[in-house]
Formats: C-alpha cells, structure tokens, sequence
C-alpha cells in the first residue's frame, strides 16, 4: 500500500504542478501524508514542525544567501532535528490514549519548508491536503476493489 500510495502522490503532484504551478510540499510527500491522514495528532505535529522549518529558515535568510541546492539542506537538515527533538518530546501518553504531535518522516518537514520558502506556506499546505486527500481517496477505491474490480 506504501508504493500504492507514493506513487499515486507521484502522480497528483506532477498534475498539480502542471495544471496550476503550485507544488505539495515534495513530490513524494502527498503519498506519505495520505497514509496518515487518520492520525490528527501527527498531522498537527507535522504542520508545526514543518511550520518552524519554514519560520527558521526564513531567519536564516536574512542573515545569508539561503537559495537553492543550500536551502534545500538547510531545510532538510533543520527539519530533521526538529522532527527528531518532536519524535523524543512531544509524546503525551494518557491511561487512556497516547498522543503524538510528532512529524511525519524525518524528511518530510524539511522538504514541505523548501517549498514554502519558495512558493509560501499557506499555498503549500492548501495543494499538500488537496493532494494527499486525493490520494488516500484514489487508494481506498484500488483496494477496496471499486475502481478495479477485475484485479479482485
């Protein structure tokens, strides 16, 4: 279902970046935020982490020439810590439940930041849910053996 869903996330982007210019965070990204679009608390991680990324970075900005191949591991790079300071930090277990509002991916933050640098955060996010729904969407339909139902 993994390869299922990135490589769907593949697709809906590459659209989307075709049809209206805006990209969803990374191309691989709508097909791994599709996968957990069940898991509020780690969305609610990663768009805070993610958003931090993005804030770090435009601070660094200003002090240095941050563009390109350099903002791309800068971004990667802050990223990574922040998610994994959030995978040791931000875990709050109940009797009841436990909650994550950690990032998903290490990677992933990093390289939705990168694109909001590029093309803002508020236009990312929107084209990264429209994506990753349209993408868990197209995955229950394959599985659940409506869309092809002669591969059942």
């Amino acid at each position: 279902m993994i390869e299922l869903s990135v490589t769907l996330g593949i697709v809906i982007s590459l659209f989307f970046i075709e049809k209206f210019g805006l990209a969803s965070g990374g191309i691989i990204v709508p097909g791994y935020i599709a996968l957990q679009l069940t898991n509020i608390d780690r969305l609610i991680g990663l768009v805070i982490i993610s958003l931090a990324t993005f804030g770090l970075i435009k601070l660094i900005s200003k002090f240095t020439f941050l563009f390109g191949r350099r903002q791309m591991v800068v971004a990667l790079l802050i990223g990574t810590i922040l998610s994994i300071i959030s995978h040791h930090l931000f875990i709050v277990e109940t009797q009841t439940t436990t909650i994550e509002l950690s990032a998903i991916g290490w990677v992933i933050p990093g390289l939705i930041a990168h694109t909001a640098a590029k093309q803002g955060y508020v236009k990312t996010m929107a084209m990264l849910s429209i994506s990753s729904v349209i993408v868990r969407l197209l995955v229950i339909l394959i599985f659940s053996g409506k869309l092809f139902p002669e591969l059942y």
